[in-house]
């Protein structure tokens, strides 16, 4: 099994995403959550043609939570101590 990496070492990026969220499940959440809000609005842009900026906005805002749990997941922990 590799070492995994430590919580300090972690790419910037991932840093970023995961600021303030409390673990694995609340990254989920805030996938999920901006999935559902952009689907949401995307049928509310099709009828009044309004907010489709808005929804494409929040499908990409999925992009780094799920980018960075997949990353911990391949090389650092959920445990606090990292």
């Amino acid at each position: 099994m590799r070492r995994r990496v430590s919580r300090s070492d972690y790419p910037l990026w991932v840093k970023a995403s995961t600021w303030g969220i409390p673990g694995r499940n609340g990254l989920w959440a805030f996938v999920a959550f901006s999935l559902a809000t952009s689907v949401l609005l995307l049928f509310h842009g099709m009828r009044s043609g309004r907010l489709l900026d808005v929804a494409a906005l929040l499908a990409v805002a999925a992009m780094p939570y799920w980018l960075s749990i997949r990353w911990i997941d391949e090389h650092g922990s959920w445990d606090d101590d990292g």
